[in-house]
């Protein structure tokens, strides 16, 4: 006869990653930043770390500390599969445009046992901005984490979408109420949003049969009232976490893609298309896994 063994074995497969700044620059020169702080963890769960210091390039980026973390096992205490992601990033610097004492970025995912059929479930709680300033302005967003946590399954966020009750969590939602010559306008001054009048339209017209899809488009920060932080005077335009800058670019905030067995987010993502032309995100982690087959 076979001895027990105490210790727990199964066939879940984790994932968590995470970095701290990432980016590709192509005008006026080519440069490719590559993933800093950046830690992956390994398929049968642990723990990773990572972390850069003083980190500086030209006058377009600069941070004095970046550190990630990722970690997975399993909760014997209430048989579910346990793992998490973070980013950190401290006095971040790009282009002098966008300032923050501190980025954070968190996810939390919860595999059940292999055999159930619930859903995994995640969470961003934790996640914020401190003293983010936007061209001078204090951009103060209390991100919407708890509406997340509300939806934490993939199979409650997608009855709420196709019910129409999150609408106002997907990223293109602040831009619902500009008609189509508007959208268009805003699509040609900005070359980073292409393709957006007709996403927009292909949201607004879709019915509940066509809302189902394989990955939903989200944003913690679709609240945000940016007249209210600029004043109604400013040039900068906002359509929730949309932020349009004249002759500089796009700038994206708490980006949240849901997909049916991982969830990312990244919490700046900054478009470069005017004098300059290029991207880089800050802020990203991810999180997922479940059972192999066989």
């Amino acid at each position: 006869m076979a001895k027990e063994c105490s210790h727990h074995h199964c066939n879940h497969h984790y994932h968590a990653s995470a970095f701290g700044v990432s980016g590709e620059l192509r005008r006026p020169a080519q440069r490719s930043i590559a993933a800093q702080a950046s830690t992956t963890l390994a398929p049968g769960g642990g723990r990773g770390f990572d972390r850069v210091d003083n980190f500086q390039l030209d006058s377009t980026l600069s941070f004095r500390a970046a550190y990630t973390e990722v970690g997975g096992s399993f909760d014997a205490c209430h048989n579910i599969h346990t793992s998490y992601a973070s980013s950190v990033i401290e006095d971040l610097n790009i282009a002098d445009i966008v300032k923050a004492d501190k980025v954070v970025s968190r996810i939390s995912v919860y595999a059940p046992e292999e055999g159930s059929q619930d859903d995994l479930s995640f969470d961003i709680t934790g996640s914020h901005f401190e003293n983010l300033r936007i061209c001078g302005h204090p951009i103060d967003v209390k991100l919407a984490t708890h509406e997340f946590h509300k939806h934490d399954t993939y199979s409650k966020f997608e009855k709420a979408i196709q019910a129409k009750k999150a609408d106002h969590l997907l990223f293109l939602s602040g831009l619902g109420k500009l008609n189509a010559a508007q959208l268009q306008e805003l699509e040609d001054e900005y070359h980073a949003l292409h393709g957006l009048s007709q996403r927009v339209a292909g949201w607004k017209h879709s019915t509940s049969k066509t809302r189902t899809a394989t990955a939903y488009s989200c944003s913690a920060a679709g609240h945000l009232d940016l007249k209210q932080h600029v004043g109604a005077s400013s040039e900068l335009q906002g359509f929730g976490p949309i932020i349009c800058i004249p002759k500089f670019g796009i700038i994206r905030l708490a980006e949240v893609t849901i997909h049916h067995e991982r969830r990312t987010l990244n919490m700046l993502r900054v478009e470069m298309c005017s004098a300059g032309d290029g991207a880089i995100h800050t802020g990203g982690t991810s999180g997922g896994g479940g059972p192999i087959f066989p």
